[in-house]
């Protein structure tokens, strides 16, 4: 079955460009489709107006019921089946049960509050319901955000088996295991293709390399063109200004008709050059518009004299008199770049914090050097809202150097106008990064830094990490990110 999209356009409110612009696409609704594309390009936006919430010109016509993943639940005390029940109203008992048996998800789940589940647990129990539905087109929007690599890969492995979804995603090997088509929002246009992501990257590599390097052909033309006709033109203009102010001693060798006929054939090689140098700019015009130019980053690493800058020995995380993980040990050695990893709810975000000085619920042998500068990102981004300059001056930032990384990072010039509470988690999640980076520290600790951020932000931080060799401790389940920056096994809990 077909789902149609025709000539849609939509505009946010007070917003200067348009989300889309007359987009007109075909999609079957079999396909396991990945949505790719930077962030603020509208994938989530697009998800909404496919459900209907937004107001749009154009069509969007959908076969199936289309569905959004995460379902919003409004009583999390409930009982996860009730959950479960209103997010697939028609489906039966046994279906919710053989869907979260494919997921490994234990029926004892069921019974027990929802938000008492981990952020994982709640995660897959959603999936479950969406895809006990029969009427269903999901709609899956960052279904990773929350789940460590085990629970990525046995996601991805259940999606795998189904028939027909949408799904954002910015984690490439959770791509690679799951999608076999890619739809793809460009800077100027979109497309749809068959393969997975990395099939995707190479077209979009081998589309940029070729437009870059007939760029550059076009501009060696155009100027070899202007020469040309610049030459043309003064030697014409020259001639046929002299045929008449020829000296009397040379009237009659002169033919004056050979030398204004000449003059206009000069005249018009150089009017030639001048348009093929117009149809040279015209071309060149159109190319660029979807080169994606990832931008330089750039960060400030301190040097500390000590070598070990944290020991943690005999660590206990305990919440609420119940211990969820003990006999911690570990040290950051100046230099290292290491994961810390384990289940959801095993208290890795909460050994981050208290490490920053921000009441996490590490207790133990916990030994910080004086004068550490540890630089932080937050896992979750809720809190972000106001100005932009009220950001940057709450966090004390050089808003220059700031806004440059945010530009570097493809983040819109609009977007620092609009209140920080109406921009997308990935925009949100950039911020949180970039003001990291304008900081000057010895030691990095970010908690899931790339959570909702675009493929291509993730390389360039990849690139940046590798540049300057920064002290890094971070929770992050992109596996191929973490095998182009850690230098050592990851911390284990």
């Amino acid at each position: 079955m077909q789902l149609s999209i025709r000539n849609l356009s939509f505009m946010y409110e007070g917003s200067y460009e348009p989300v889309f612009d007359n987009l007109s696409i075909n999609l079957d609704t079999r396909w396991k489709l990945g949505l790719i594309g930077r962030n603020g390009r509208g994938k989530t936006t697009l998800l909404r107006l496919m459900l209907g919430q937004y107001a749009y010109q154009g069509v969007i016509e959908n076969p199936l019921t289309p569905v959004y993943f995460p379902f919003e639940v409004d009583d999390r005390t409930q009982l996860t089946l009730f959950v479960m029940q209103q997010a697939a109203p028609q489906a039966e008992d046994w279906q919710l049960m053989r869907e979260m048996n494919l997921l490994k998800v234990t029926q004892d789940a069921l019974y027990r509050p929802f938000d008492t589940l981990s952020r994982g647990e709640q995660t897959k129990a959603l999936l479950c319901a969406l895809f006990a539905r029969e009427d269903a087109y999901p709609l899956i929007d960052e279904p990773t955000n929350h789940l460590d690599q085990h629970g990525r890969e046995l996601v991805a492995d259940y999606l795998r088996g189904k028939d027909g979804f949408l799904l954002v995603s910015h984690d490439r090997a959770f791509l690679n295991r799951c999608i076999d088509h890619v739809f793809s929002l460009n800077k100027s246009d979109a497309w749809v293709m068959q393969g997975d992501y990395d099939v995707w990257e190479k077209r979009l590599n081998d589309q940029n390399a070729y437009e870059l390097a007939r760029n550059e052909d076009l501009k060696r033309d155009i100027t070899r063109l202007t020469e040309s006709a610049r030459r043309a033109a003064a030697w014409s203009d020259k001639v046929e200004k002299n045929k008449f102010h020829v000296p009397e001693s040379e009237v009659a060798a002169t033919d004056r008709g050979y030398v204004g006929a000449r003059a206009a054939a000069m005249m018009k090689r150089s009017m030639n050059t001048i348009r093929r140098r117009e149809r040279a700019i015209e071309e060149k015009k159109s190319l660029l518009k979807n080169v994606e130019q990832v931008g330089e980053l750039k960060l400030t690493v301190l040097e500390h004299p000590k070598k070990v800058l944290v020991s943690v020995q005999d660590g206990v995380v305990r919440y609420d008199g119940r211990t969820v993980c003990e006999n911690i040990q570990f040290e950051i050695r100046q230099g290292d770049r290491v994961a810390l990893t384990g289940a959801n709810g095993a208290g890795k975000s909460s050994i981050l914090r208290t490490l920053c000085g921000l009441g996490g619920a590490l207790t133990g042998d916990v030994r910080i050097v004086s004068g550490l500068v540890i630089s932080h990102v937050p896992q979750e981004t809720d809190g972000l809202c106001g100005a932009m300059r009220d950001f940057i001056r709450a966090r004390q930032l050089d808003e220059t150097l700031f806004k440059a990384i945010l530009r570097n990072m493809d983040f819109e010039r609009e977007a620092f106008e609009r209140d920080l509470s109406t921009l997308s988690q990935g925009q949100k999640k950039k911020i949180l990064l970039s003001a990291s980076l304008c900081v000057p520290a010895h030691l990095y600790v970010w908690d899931e830094p790339l959570n909702y951020i675009d493929v291509l932000s993730r390389v360039q931080v990849e690139k940046l990490i590798g540049q300057y060799h920064p002290t890094l401790l971070l929770v992050e389940h992109d596996r191929v990110f973490l095998q182009h920056v850690c230098t050592r096994e990851p911390i284990a809990l």
